[in-house]
């Protein structure tokens, strides 16, 4: 029984190896390095995005770049091309590779699914965090083919990554219009108030008015002191009821009373020190509502002739670090590491069930 099975094992090594060796199609690899290249921003990440875990705006880019090329859309792209669905079908791929019209096995069938499965397992995309590239092969029977398909997907890929990012751009245009008619409207009703306000209350600017009213609050102190000085140096020699001291203490009041009203204008209607002029917080807010408005209003404006220059131009691309590769030599299979890997297995297996069957011998005895 241990020769027959040995025997067994042999030939199955026998038929795998010829399988390997002259039945298992040659595929040949062409590789490129890209990196994807964003020049509308910045794509240095802050210590604190990176800490939080954040991706970069090349990371993001690059991996729905890389579940784009991998998509049933760029498949279909490529076979129109290409023709390679015809490729997976035909004698030109081993029997175990190939895919059947009428075959019993799902995995072998002709159809969407598998054809992408098949597209995938030919095409090999590795992004590299540090420098942030993406090395892209794709494998074909034959070698000029495969450097051919690999430079469509590549052309193909920084046409579709910008029309991702204007179609991203015409969407946020489309918003930042709307957002811009209601700042402008903010910002012409903040206009309106302010004037409606200096209108009602006669004035440019409160502030001035209290400047004005400042310096008028200062003279007429000045010439309260001054006449209070003339008129206590006048009392000790001149007749109180003269008409020269009657018209000096008249000024005097006067002065007071205007002194009183200025400071009542200013301050309100009631003594309160605290209390700041009503006329002037009113017009601040009103101008600091309308100072906001206008910034709001402008930095709308900014954003929008931002987008519509994302709209027009290819801001995103795709540079080619490394061009596409012509093969020399086939890359798959690796048949003398296959032969030796189906070596290492049969001997494995070979091994466990005459152990087993020495096992179930010493048992029986």
């Amino acid at each position: 029984m241990k020769k027959s099975i040995k025997i067994f094992f042999v030939a199955i090594f026998f038929i795998v190896t010829s399988y390997i060796l002259y039945i298992e199609t040659e595929r040949y690899e062409s590789v490129s390095i890209t990196l994807l290249k964003d020049l509308s921003q910045k794509q240095e990440m802050s210590l604190g995005a990176m800490l939080m875990g954040k991706t970069s705006s090349t990371t993001q880019d690059s991996k729905i770049l890389e579940l784009y090329i991998r998509s049933f859309e760029m498949f279909t792209f490529i076979d129109k091309k290409f023709n390679i669905a015809r490729l997976y079908a035909s004698e030109n791929i081993d029997p175990y590779q190939r895919l059947y019209k009428n075959a019993i096995f799902p995995k072998y069938q002709i159809n969407n699914k598998n054809l992408l499965k098949k597209y995938n397992d030919n095409l090999f995309i590795v992004y590299d965090d540090p420098s942030s590239t993406l090395t892209i092969s794709f494998v074909h029977t034959d070698p000029k083919i495969a450097k051919e398909i690999l430079e469509s997907i590549i052309k193909h890929s920084d046409e579709v990554i910008n029309k991702f990012a204007k179609e991203n751009a015409k969407v946020a245009l489309h918003f930042i219009e709307k957002q811009r008619n209601d700042n402008k409207q903010a910002f012409i009703t903040s206009i309106e108030k302010l004037i409606q306000y200096q209108n009602k209350n006669y004035t440019i600017d409160p502030n001035l008015d209290v400047e004005r009213k400042n310096t008028i609050l200062a003279n007429l102190e000045f010439e309260l002191v001054k006449n209070e000085v003339e008129y206590n140096s006048k009392i000790k020699t001149y007749n109180p009821n003269g008409v020269e001291m009657k018209m000096l203490k008249a000024t005097i009041e006067n002065i007071k009373r205007s002194i009183k009203r200025i400071k009542t204008q200013m301050v309100g209607e009631t003594s309160n020190e605290n209390e700041l002029n009503t006329n002037v917080f009113d017009f601040e807010l009103l101008k600091s509502n309308m100072e906001f408005s206008k910034e709001v209003y402008r930095q709308t404006l900014i954003n929008q002739e931002e987008l519509k220059i994302e709209v027009s131009q290819n801001a995103k691309h795709l540079i080619i670090i490394s061009k596409p590769t012509l093969a020399d030599s086939y890359s798959y299979p690796n048949k003398v590491w296959d032969i030796f890997t189906l070596s290492i297995i049969l001997v494995f297996m070979y091994s466990i069930i005459v152990t087993i069957i020495a096992i179930i011998k010493d048992h029986k005895d």
